[in-house]
């Protein structure tokens, strides 16, 4: 029996769809700087089969091209959405590749085991998981034409949401070592093992030193961050619209290590870390890339 031209015409339509999702595959992986074998190890998949898929010459099962969507490092309901925009002629949705720490960044393995009873890659793990988080709620902004998360909020409610959503990875990748504790209540992250302490986190903008309404004495994870381009190029003095954290340093602070004011026009007391306090931490992740200082100061080696 033959086919009627309505099953013709979707067959049709399924060849297209799918030489699309090829095309965009191919795409994604040019934007990672990935070779054919690079992206058939990261999905499993061999490269050859890869190759034809991009080149149009061989269809995915939904099984395979999830397999290259997760590699990708996206759900395959967008992966499909993309090819499909270029079906329709359309623009096709933002859609931002992974950040990844560099190599080197994580550093002080003592001073992380010491004190949270976890391994190095801990911090540089919660740093990536805190960017794909913030690249996922710019991309919804984007794709709605609203600007970037960066530039419809004030600086120190951005320095909180980054405070949040760092709280949340450190407890999402701790392996059950941490607990992220309710809004607004000390410390942030609440241990639940013996070989660790509980941590206060807190977060500034490039050099500044970082403050809360109260000094909170105890075991501190400082963060700092600047604003820099989606490609990770920056200029010292010079900002841009993406997250991108430089420095976090952890140890004990005490008391007297905050300095405390209540001048006019703050929302109550304001506890500034000292610099001599927050230099003598010890630094546990650094991108020099960022650096918004001119020279590096303790611990940056």
């Amino acid at each position: 029996m033959g086919t009627t031209p309505l099953e013709d015409h979707a067959d049709d339509a399924a060849r297209t769809l799918a030489r699309a999702v090829g095309a965009i595959v191919a795409r994604l992986r040019g934007e990672r700087n990935w070779s054919l074998e690079d992206l058939a190890d990261e999905a499993g998949r061999h490269r050859t089969h890869i190759g034809l898929v991009e080149r149009g010459e061989r269809h995915l099962s939904v099984a395979a091209a999830f397999r290259l969507a997760q590699a990708l490092g996206l759900p395959l309901s967008d992966l499909i959405k993309l090819a499909e925009a270029q079906v329709a002629g359309t623009n096709a949705p933002v859609h931002y590749p992974p950040r990844v720490s560099p190599t080197g960044a994580s550093r002080g393995i003592t001073a992380t085991r010491s004190v949270t009873g976890l391994d190095e890659e801990w911090i540089p793990s919660a740093i990536e998981s805190t960017y794909a988080t913030l690249d996922r709620i710019d991309e919804q902004l984007v794709n709605t034409g609203t600007r970037p998360l960066a530039e419809v909020v004030e600086l120190a409610n951005l320095s909180a949401i980054i405070g949040n959503l760092l709280r949340s990875a450190l407890h999402g990748n701790s392996g059950g070592v941490y607990e992220s504790n309710a809004p607004h209540q000390f410390p942030d992250l609440v241990s639940r093992r013996g070989t660790s302490q509980n941590l206060e986190i807190k977060v500034a903008l490039e050099g500044n030193m970082p403050k809360g309404h109260l000094p909170k004495p105890g075991a501190h994870l400082l963060c700092r961050y600047v604003l820099a381009d989606r490609d990770g190029s920056y200029t010292r003095g010079e900002r841009g619209n993406v997250v991108w954290i430089w420095e976090v340093r952890l140890g004990e602070l005490f008391e007297d290590d905050f300095n405390v004011s209540n001048t006019p026009g703050d929302s109550g007391k304001t506890a500034v870390i000292g610099a001599a306090a927050f230099y003598r931490l010890t630094c546990v992740y650094y991108d020099e890339r960022f650096r918004p200082i001119a020279k590096p100061r303790a611990g940056h080696n």
